[in-house]
């Protein structure tokens, strides 16, 4: 698990003629930890995070500086507030195929629907680890707009103001 994950998210960079810089590093949990090892600012990351209602799955993409807003989540999807949570380690691991910390924006283990905060769209590079806590990415981020476009991810304000 995890490299699995890795080389799908290559195989899609190299189908859609993409030209991503991959980076290997010591393993990182936080976005904080990433972006100090990687040396890049914080805002520059995608941080990809699991939500359920207990039957559906999602995943927001939001800047790393950002805090997921999960009323918005529940609300662009007609779910209930009480109902919407960050998915746990279990899941997160059945779902995506990566360890929490690792789970990258796209790629995952099933085909889960896909949010993207606006915000993202405001840096001109984008890192985000890619199924492995030690393996990451830096991309144009209008690279990362044809990926996103091309999976049909929704876009749209999904962070706490």
């Amino acid at each position: 698990m995890g490299q699995e994950e890795v080389d799908r998210i290559k195989n899609k960079f190299f189908k859609l003629n993409l030209n991503p810089t991959y980076l290997e590093h010591e393993e990182v949990i936080t976005s904080e930890d990433a972006a100090r090892t990687r040396g890049f600012e914080l805002k520059q990351g995608i941080k990809s995070i699991l939500f359920t209602n207990g039957e559906e799955w999602v995943v927001v993409n939001v800047p790393a500086d950002k805090k997921v807003d999960s009323k918005k989540v529940a609300s662009k999807l007609g779910w209930s507030n009480n109902k919407t949570r960050i998915g746990n380690e279990e899941e997160v691991m059945i779902k995506t195929g990566c360890k929490i910390g690792a789970v990258p924006p796209f790629g995952h283990n099933e085909l889960i629907k896909i949010f993207v905060d606006e915000k993202v769209y405001d840096n001109k590079i984008s890192t985000f680890n890619i199924g492995l806590r030690e393996v990451s990415v830096k991309i144009q981020t209008e690279e990362m707009k044809v990926v996103f476009n091309n999976l049909n991810a929704i876009e749209g304000d999904f962070v706490k103001e």
